[in-house]
């Protein structure tokens, strides 16, 4: 790489067909009951009998939907949706599959739930978040690279710059002139071929115009948005000379520095050179990357004010087409080493090279979110972009994910080679580390179970805590999460992560212990609006309530269920009664014996605090009266020690 040249160059209710008949009679009467367990078995022994149907099988997959056996219930949902035109079995059936890991399916299905109702709120949100995508990154490569094939030559081809439909960038295989002293090779000219974006292939090559090329160096170029005007570093000629009067112009020490340059559109032809104010006798500008509003020209420069050896500074391009002062971009990109080739994206990512920031070897590509003046955080974009070697002149397509890239590492045509690449992964992504702690004793609790969920409360990843309680994930920055533990004899906890783009982020997560005095204290038991089926938050509580069971096999437990004073009376306290009845037939389900767990519904008749009828309130208030409770009724002999 030419390095003295170039410094800078992302419910539930329950629903069946109205078929029943004499053979399910006793099922049905267990289901009506909310006697779901006993309810499988009958209709199970209805098909065994030979007397099975879309009936029996529907009502089948509602009742292990309503118990949250998710395996079973998929089983049965398969076969009613094959059969059935009703959409909420279409919904049922991914959240499912959802719930099984089967994102792909679930997303088809929720295709084509949302066809049916397009107006429906989940169909919208569905469309609004399509997919189901897995937002943790693995530590694998976030690019295929490729060389360009029959492309690069014996010498150097570097500084890539896609515009148009073409790529543009420099190179020394025109052979002109005298080999240069360190590069043992000819000048660099800047040259344009045809992109193929299918192939990543690029031919038809041709050199630019005289006006531009001299018999000297000339390296990359950048565009405005309109096209009509190019930018391109070059040595510091005086151009308004003739071809053959052009001459130098050198620096206290004597020699030629490295200046950027403007030229317009005359015809089919570049012409009307002009050198930038910027540009002076004593430092090297080089590496122009207009930015994509075509406000800014951002540059390299070891002008006076740089950091380290090369800085990247902009200027601003003003209306009239003069340009302002050069502003240094700063600590957060510049290091004491040399920042170069600065090419910002449609996406106002600017992509730069480096070997100041951490990298894998020598000149390595970074990149950072740009919002004004502001900068995201710096990332190395990884192997296999970046190598051992000097890797550098990064361009890319946003919208295909395609571009290029130029390096001098072993296996190349010549000295530095141009290659394509495809983006598989993002490049932005935060490692986080979450530990989890006894809330009292802040001890560590390795092997706990942790679940991560987007903001959308979809699981994209689960792990155990390690040995020292951790947890680690991998994800795309400027995402919001939910972190959950849950761990035998604690309650579940979580955690929200906001978005940010640093790329380490650590959180203590504490898990308090669910056994309290006579009280089985899980977090609250959420129901969809006026029903009293289980969904799945639920039944990860009530997965807590029945590990303690099987712990004290003597213990018994009564489940109360609680509303608000909203509503009538009769109401909520026939709700309330459901929801409890619900709750233990789940906890039946489970395999804790029947006799060890009753449901009660308390209504509105044991308020927490003042809200009862007619009394304003306000919804934390409310939401306080409206909970679960799962007391021990012989807490003696539970923990009666032998």
């Amino acid at each position: 790489m030419k390095r003295h040249i170039y410094t800078g160059l992302l419910l539930l209710g329950m629903f069946s067909v109205s078929a029943q008949n004499k053979h399910t009679a006793k099922a049905d009467k267990l289901f009506d009951d909310l006697k779901y367990v006993a309810a499988i078995g009958e209709y199970l022994e209805v098909i065994e009998d030979g007397n099975g149907d879309d009936y029996v099988t529907a009502r089948l997959a509602d009742t292990y939907y309503n118990v949250f056996n998710t395996r079973k219930a998929e089983e049965y949902l398969a076969k009613v949706v094959a059969t059935t035109e009703d959409a909420e079995y279409y919904f049922k059936y991914a959240q499912m599959l959802k719930a099984n890991g089967k994102y792909d399916e679930a997303n088809t299905w929720m295709d084509k739930f949302s066809a049916k109702m397009p107006n429906d709120a989940r169909a919208i949100a569905h469309k609004n978040n399509p997919g189901m995508v897995a937002n943790l990154l693995a530590d694998t490569p976030k690019f295929k690279v490729n060389p360009v094939e029959g492309f690069n030559t014996e010498f150097s081809e570097f500084g890539p710059v896609l515009f148009k439909g073409q790529v543009y960038y420099a190179s020394a295989r025109s052979g002109k002139g005298r080999n240069y002293g360190w590069t043992k090779e000819p000048y660099l000219d800047i040259y344009v071929s045809d992109y193929d974006a299918a192939t990543g292939g690029l031919t038809d090559e041709s050199v630019l115009g005289s006006k531009v090329n001299t018999k000297f160096n000339e390296g990359t170029v950048s565009f405005s948005p309109d096209g009509t005007t190019m930018y391109f570093s070059g040595e510091s000629l005086d151009r308004k000379a003739g071809l053959f009067g052009k001459k130098f112009k050198k620096d206290t020490e004597g020699k030629s520095t490295i200046n950027i340059y403007s030229a317009t559109k005359e015809g089919d032809e570049w012409g009307n050179v002009t050198t930038l104010p910027f540009n002076n006798e004593n430092s090297n500008a080089s590496g122009p990357a207009v930015s994509a509003d075509g406000k800014r020209l951002y540059f390299s420069s070891d002008m006076e004010g740089t950091i380290g050896k090369a800085d990247l500074w902009y200027v601003t391009i003003n209306e009239d087409g003069s340009y302002g002062e050069p502003v240094n971009l700063g600590k957060k990109i510049n290091t004491e080493g040399s920042e170069m080739f600065p090419y910002i994206s449609s996406k106002n990512v600017m992509y730069f090279a480096s070997n100041g920031h951490p990298g894998l070897g020598m000149m390595d590509i970074f990149a950072s979110q740009m919002n004004g003046d502001d900068f995201g955080s710096v990332r190395n974009v990884g192997a296999p972009i970046n190598s051992g070697n000097d890797d550098f002149s990064y361009t890319v397509d946003e919208d295909s994910q395609k571009g290029f890239f130029a390096s001098n590492r072993e296996g190349g045509s010549g000295s530095d080679d141009i290659y394509s690449f495809e983006q598989i992964v993002p490049i932005c992504d935060v490692d986080l580390s979450v530990q989890i702690v006894d809330a009292k004793t802040n001890a560590i609790l390795p092997n706990t179970s942790v679940v991560i969920y987007d903001e959308n409360s979809n699981k994209v990843a689960d792990k155990m805590s390690d040995e020292n309680g951790f947890v680690r994930f991998k994800y795309e920055c400027n995402q919001a999460f939910k972190v959950e533990a849950n761990r035998e004899m604690y309650s579940i906890n979580s955690i929200d992560i906001a978005k940010t783009d640093e790329p380490d982020v650590m959180e203590t997560l504490p898990l308090t212990p669910i056994i309290v005095e006579d009280r089985v204290v899980l977090n609250p038991i959420f129901f969809e609006l006026d029903k009293h089926n289980i969904t799945a938050q639920g039944a990860a509580e009530l997965d807590k309530l029945v590990e303690v069971m099987n712990k004290y096999p003597v213990m018994i437990i009564q489940a109360t269920s609680h509303t608000d004073s909203r509503g009538k009376d009769a109401y909520n306290m026939a709700l309330s009664d459901r929801r409890a009845k619900s709750t233990a037939q789940y906890v039946i389900s489970k395999g804790i014996d029947a006799s060890r767990i009753s449901g009660q519904g308390k209504g509105e008749t044991e308020l927490i605090n003042k809200c009862s009828n007619g009394v304003k309130c306000t919804e934390e208030e409310h939401q306080a009266n409206r909970r679960s409770e799962f007391i021990i009724t012989n807490p003696d002999e539970t923990f009666k020690k032998n």
